[in-house]
């Protein structure tokens, strides 16, 4: 592992990014910098998908030859995700990649922050408000939209169907504003019956699913926008005896719901790009603290010339039994 990450460091101190051609061309020395400290920053952080992030954050640290370290609350709250949020901004590391638990909450915290010289990029959820320069994520909004068009293609046109969601995080709430403006305006002869509060963990979801089955149990698909409403969901569903019938979508890859999938208990889920999230989000505060890795204009973080683009879709996938096989990631 060490000579990996010395190998690393020797490419970052010697890398060189050629950028146009001819009279035009310039160089870009890219340098490893030992002393620069990047964290990424997350709440709920025993969350499977964070992993992911950690992993491609960690590796472009590695590939820039700089100091990678993660933080955040293992607690779904908040105050004490706003509160380590604080606490490392306290410590002064060299930039940060912060995921927003409430993009209200965070957004004083996040423009101190930056007024105090830390440069701040946000992914996964976003707090738009704020004074950070990049976002990198799913664009919820749509992948809700392709949650929609999944389902409303499946049933013809016409079903009952229902989500899960955890209210108070914006962006899953993105999701199924995504999810039930498609439904309405696409497929209209398809009944949302009802939006259910996943809770804060998997058997709360479960919990609740189970209270909307026990007064309504007719209905075709379960968009469950999270990772535990998918958990939840088919629990409620084995516990009432529909697993097969009433039909899940869920969202992320993780290894639980891709078994899932494979087994036949969830039909689909959608694939974010959690690696690419983390990679990305460590290249642009990366840019950011070492301005003249780019030539677009003198000075141009304090003058505020756009730079790096303000907003990053990572993509979002339909995964289903044909190809679940290929988000596996290997150990």
């Amino acid at each position: 592992m060490r000579a990996k990450k010395l190998a690393a460091l020797g490419l970052a101190a010697a890398m060189t990014v050629s950028l146009g051609t001819g009279a035009f061309a310039e160089e870009v020395q890219i340098t490893a910098h030992p002393d620069q400290t990047y964290y990424m920053v997350t709440f709920l952080s025993g969350y499977s998908f964070w992993t992911e992030c950690w992993r491609g954050f960690q590796d472009a640290a590695s590939l820039l030859g700089v100091e990678a370290k993660y933080g955040g609350t293992t607690e779904y709250d908040v105050n004490s995700a706003v509160t380590s949020l604080e606490q490392i901004i306290a410590l002064n590391p060299t930039g940060m990649a912060v995921t927003c638990m409430d993009a209200d909450a965070y957004k004083d915290p996040i423009n101190n922050a930056i007024a105090s010289g830390i440069p701040i990029v946000t992914f996964d959820s976003d707090s738009p408000d704020s004074d950070r320069t990049t976002f990198i994520g799913t664009s919820n909004y749509d992948a809700g939209v392709t949650a929609a068009d999944y389902i409303g293609e499946k049933l013809g046109g016409t079903g009952r169907v229902a989500c899960l969601t955890r209210t108070g995080q914006s962006n899953i709430n993105e999701r199924i504003d995504g999810f039930t403006d498609e439904l309405a305006a696409k497929y209209p002869d398809i009944e949302m019956v009802q939006v259910v509060d996943a809770g804060n963990d998997e058997n709360e979801a479960a919990t609740n699913m189970a209270s909307l089955l026990s007064t309504d149990s007719d209905i075709d698909y379960v968009f469950a926008a999270l990772q535990q409403a998918v958990l939840g969901t088919e629990t409620a569903l084995a516990e009432a005896g529909l697993t097969g019938q009433m039909k899940i979508v869920g969202f992320d890859t993780d290894t639980t719901t891709l078994d899932s999938i494979k087994a036949g208990s969830v039909d689909a889920t959608l694939s974010q790009s959690p690696y690419a999230e983390g990679f990305w989000s460590m290249i642009y505060v990366y840019m950011l603290c070492n301005q003249d890795c780019i030539n677009s204009a003198t000075d141009w973080y304090a003058k505020g010339f756009p730079s790096l683009p303000a907003t990053c879709d990572s993509g979002c996938a339909v995964v289903t039994a044909e190809n679940a096989d290929m988000y596996y990631i290997s150990e």
